[in-house]
């Protein structure tokens, strides 16, 4: 079955989700998280988990600087410049830029996925709070998680949405002042 042809049979039969979530593909375990937004039931709280775990081994924001060498030099109409060839400081299997296409896109679905449930254990939001304290998560993982902790409405993730309020980035800190205003209330 292709890639394509697996995300969207999660999509379409709930009895694919577990064996989706630890699909060799970052794409389907994606799909398996949307999958498991538009079923969210508590149940699947320990397959979002496993998905993180997952997330977690992979080298997702390893990439180097990459150098550009581009053949025309005229950029008057960006649109019309040639292929770009990227070169790396050193050669890097195919596994790792897989993973360097993927950043934190499985990790934003899965918070989407805990957001739609509405609750999460003990453990997994120390796992969320862990993404607002780490310097190196991607923000669009830390706005997303944000937003999770604000449904899920807990207490204690009031002193980490307070750190992610004074990150300089707009989207996180809308979604941890929007997080910290639902706890409030």
């Amino acid at each position: 079955m292709s890639c394509y042809d697996a995300m969207e049979a999660v999509l379409h039969d709930e009895t694919l989700i577990e064996s989706a979530a630890v699909h060799g593909r970052w794409q389907v375990r994606y799909a398996a998280a949307m999958a498991i937004a538009q079923h969210p039931e508590p149940r699947w709280l320990p397959v979002l988990h496993n998905m993180l775990v997952i997330e977690s081994t992979r080298p997702l924001y390893t990439q180097p600087v990459v150098q550009f060498s581009v053949g025309t030099g005229d950029t008057r109409m960006a649109e019309q410049i040639g292929p770009i060839d990227v070169t790396f400081d050193s050669a890097y299997d195919e596994a790792t830029k897989d993973a360097w296409r993927c950043r934190g896109r499985v990790r934003q679905a899965v918070l989407f996925a805990i957001a739609s449930i509405g609750v999460a254990d003990n453990e997994l939001l120390a796992v969320l709070h862990g993404f607002l304290a780490d310097p190196k998560e991607d923000f669009a993982v830390k706005a997303a998680t944000a937003r999770a902790l604000g449904v899920i409405a807990h207490p204690d993730s009031v002193p980490f949405l307070q750190i992610a309020q004074q990150f300089d980035e707009w989207c996180t800190n809308r979604e941890a002042t929007n997080a910290l205003q639902r706890i409030k209330s």
